[in-house]
């Protein structure tokens, strides 16, 4: 078994309070993997700490068999709480904004707009678009890079059951194209 991720006794404490207590993972490449827990259990603050949003505060973090580094957040792409959308712009155009500050082609904005379903939205404003929508809007933004490992909080949040089917659905084809996933709920059944 190949690791993409690693942690080993992973803390966070803000001012005093414990909020992420020795946690210890190990995630297999292409994979979906699900933390799961309550509000305020230290998901988010977990994904935030993988992502470099937060330091840990003690624990070791390792990607791809290397100490992780600022430098793999090029292989990470992640969406944590509201995906951040410029609600003027189309589907496009959000894409087109992150394509030019990364270097890549148009081609890219094409492909990730194909995979999230949304290349049928043409002129109409990210502002104007569903939950559901707006979540796919924020995964494509989190696939731009191709990255190795995508990084999903609580990607249900607020979706109807049509949309979380549809999430369901994308995220488990995720692992045959090379990408291992990381996802949070409370919710028991997700």
């Amino acid at each position: 078994m190949e690791m993409i991720l690693k942690t080993t006794n992973l803390c966070k404490s803000f001012s005093g309070q414990t909020a992420v207590n020795n946690i210890s993972l190990n995630i297999e490449k292409n994979s979906v993997y699900g933390l799961l827990g309550p509000n305020g259990a230290g998901k988010s603050t977990t994904l935030k700490m993988i992502t470099g949003i937060l330091k840990p505060t003690f624990g070791n973090i390792e990607f791809d068999g290397h100490a992780w580094k600022r430098s793999d957040l090029n292989h990470i792409g992640a969406l944590i709480e509201m995906p951040p959308l410029y609600e003027n712009l189309t589907a496009y155009e959000n894409l087109k904004v992150r394509t030019t500050i990364l270097g890549l082609t148009d081609k890219r904005i094409d492909e990730v707009l194909q995979i999230v379903r949304l290349t049928g939205t043409g002129k109409k404003r990210a502002g104007q678009f569903s939950l559901g929508m707006k979540q796919r809007l924020g995964i494509a933004v989190a696939l731009l890079n191709n990255p190795k490992l995508l990084i999903l909080d609580e990607p249900t949040n607020g979706l109807d059951p049509i949309g979380i089917e549809e999430l369901r659905e994308l995220i488990r084809s995720f692992p045959a194209k090379g990408i291992t996933v990381i996802l949070s709920s409370h919710i028991l059944s997700e």
